[in-house]
């Protein structure tokens, strides 16, 4: 399976936005390794793919996917209360405007609105953790 490059330069971008001296990403059949080569916030990234076995590759995937990041540093919450379900699950179709999720900061709850229309494909932060503001939440594949 091909990586698409705009994961690997997003990849980098946290790297650099974090100063990470590492970044280890997995997803499906593939994983991605990111690692400094020196210990040094000047040097660049040097990312090194490597291919999960799995069965035959059939066709490269090059549906876009869009990251949706946290507008702002706080508690991610997937729903509206514990005991409700969550505004969306993998395979949800959204629209642009749509809650997807909650933010509290400073005691304040901040809906989270979808940027775009499509279907959510994977949900990357965990219900009730610390986000970081450009955190990505989650992605959603763009109609075609």
């Amino acid at each position: 399976m091909k990586i698409p490059i705009e994961l690997v330069e997003q990849a980098v971008r946290l790297m650099e936005r974090y100063q990470l001296q590492e970044l280890s990403l997995e997803l499906d059949d593939f994983s991605l390794h990111l690692e400094r080569a020196e210990p040094s916030a000047e040097l660049p990234a040097v990312a090194v793919a490597t291919p999960k076995p799995t069965t035959p590759e059939i066709e490269p995937d090059t549906t876009p996917f869009y990251p949706v990041e946290a507008p702002m540093t706080g508690m991610f919450y997937r729903g509206p209360s514990p005991n409700e379900p969550p505004y969306v699950e993998e395979g949800d179709v959204v629209h642009e405007g749509q809650t997807i999720g909650l933010i509290e900061a400073m005691k304040v709850f901040n809906e989270v609105p979808s940027p775009v229309s499509g279907t959510v494909r994977r949900i990357l932060a965990q219900n009730a953790t610390l986000v970081q503001q450009g955190d990505v939440l989650m992605l959603i594949e763009l109609p075609e």
